[in-house]
């Protein structure tokens, strides 16, 4: 009696083993197939705008497999187009935790930077991926979109005092006009600086109980055009070119053969 009792005991506790075994590579074979289904019902529904619902799935993904780059980079993405950019970079920090090189969630935690106007970080996050993967589009396209789209800063009441002087003579070298800026800007990217550094003539100089240095930049050059009323220091940065200081002067007329003389003098209170 007592021996067929622990027989019975053995054969219920391999059964039950065997069952939980079974169980387990079910809901193993089931979660692969529903995550790959839940990954193309979230691409569908992000074709169609139809961002919340993609969120959804997206977020049962991430509830099976956390780490899934992929769901964490669709997901960012799609709260970046909802304009939810703190969101949006949560998901990407997830990626740059375990792939701090991974192009896409550099660019996309850039651009949303950007918006959110954290320009020098911006900067760093999106050359970074263009330098990693020079033919990467998402990478092109993001610095494109960071380059052009972030609105030049005042020279009001900041590090830089910006003056230019344009002088027109005509081909005889007779002076025709002399005019000067009223409204100057300059973009806030890091390598502001450095194209600042690149005409620096003077360092130190004190100026009423302050310390600047001073760069300037002269150019000639024949216009194209018969009329002007703005004028840019505009280097080239991965294949684009960006206005990095800029000048508004009260608009001048020329003829195509006279020679424009820009002269460009700007001052950075160093702290």
């Amino acid at each position: 009696m007592i021996k067929s009792i622990i027989v019975g005991i053995i054969c219920l506790i391999i059964f039950t083993s065997f069952t939980e075994v079974l169980g387990q590579e079910e809901n193993s074979i089931t979660s692969e197939k529903n995550l790959k289904e839940w990954h193309a019902i979230g691409v569908a529904l992000i074709s169609e705008n139809r961002y919340e619902e993609a969120i959804k799935y997206y977020d049962k993904i991430l509830e099976v497999n956390p780490d899934d780059q992929k769901a964490l980079l669709n997901k960012g993405s799609v709260l970046k187009d909802l304009e939810r950019y703190e969101e949006a970079i949560k998901y990407y920090d997830k990626i740059l935790e375990v792939n701090p090189d991974h192009v896409k969630a550099l660019s996309n935690k850039g651009i949303s930077l950007a918006w959110l106007q954290e320009w020098s970080e911006a900067e760093e996050l999106i050359f970074r991926a263009v330098e990693l993967e020079p033919e990467n589009k998402l990478a092109q396209s993001t610095m494109y979109q960071f380059l052009s789209g972030i609105p030049l800063v005042s020279d009001r009441d900041s590090i830089y005092d910006i003056s230019t002087r344009i002088t027109i003579r005509d081909s005889s070298g007779n002076l025709i006009s002399v005019s000067e800026s009223s409204n100057s800007r300059y973009s806030p990217y890091s390598f502001t600086d450095k194209i600042f550094e690149k005409y620096i003539i003077d360092e130190g100089v004190m100026i009423d109980g302050r310390v600047y240095d001073i760069a300037q930049s002269v150019e000639t050059f024949v216009p194209t055009d018969n009329v002007a009323g703005a004028f840019a220091i505009s280097p080239t940065k991965y294949g684009h070119v960006v206005n990095v200081f800029f000048s508004f002067i009260p608009m001048i007329f020329h003829e195509p053969d006279d020679k424009v003389l820009v002269e460009w003098t700007i001052i950075k209170e160093i702290t």
